[in-house]
């Protein structure tokens, strides 16, 4: 009986995890579907967002360390880092700690794009918690919940950027 018990509880468990990765999908799909025309105003596509953003959080970085943490090729997002560069957003230099490594940054321009973009999501976000009549409690409670989730697997992440 308890091995039973048990089994239920983790097939409930599994069954909880998949609908939240599902409805977290759902929630960025949709926000992503808003935010597309301030892409367009600022003349840059998702994938060119999300690149931007990384330069952004891992601050001096390489192209290769932003292709790994967006899951993509290399020479892929090569092409997405030079149109950035091309319009401003993105510098490429050399790494003072290895002459040999060109790291990336974003430009004070790029800081304003990338501003721009998440100040609309962050509306977009506002939005949508008032009008389905989210409490605040709930707000906060979903808030704690998925920092609690990533600071977990950032603390489960391997020296590779690969998690177990």
């Amino acid at each position: 009986m308890v091995a039973s018990s048990a089994l239920v509880r983790r097939e409930a468990g599994r069954e909880n995890a998949e609908t939240l990765v599902t409805s977290v999908q759902e929630v960025l799909r949709s926000i992503l579907r808003r935010v597309h025309p301030t892409l367009d105003a600022e003349g840059i596509s998702m994938g060119q967002f999300w690149a931007l953003h990384l330069v952004s959080s891992l601050r001096s970085t390489s192209v290769s360390a932003v292709a790994r943490h967006l899951s993509l090729s290399a020479p892929t997002v090569c092409a997405s880092i030079d149109q950035l560069e091309a319009a401003g957003l993105v510098v490429r230099h050399r790494s003072e700690r290895d002459r040999r490594a060109v790291e990336l940054t974003l430009s004070p321009k790029g800081r304003k794009v990338e501003s721009r973009v998440w100040t609309r999501i962050g509306e977009v976000m506002t939005e949508a918690i008032a009008e389905a009549g989210v409490p605040a409690a709930d707000v906060a409670t979903t808030v704690r919940v998925f920092r609690d989730l990533d600071r977990h697997l950032e603390s489960n992440e391997t020296p590779g950027g690969e998690r177990p």
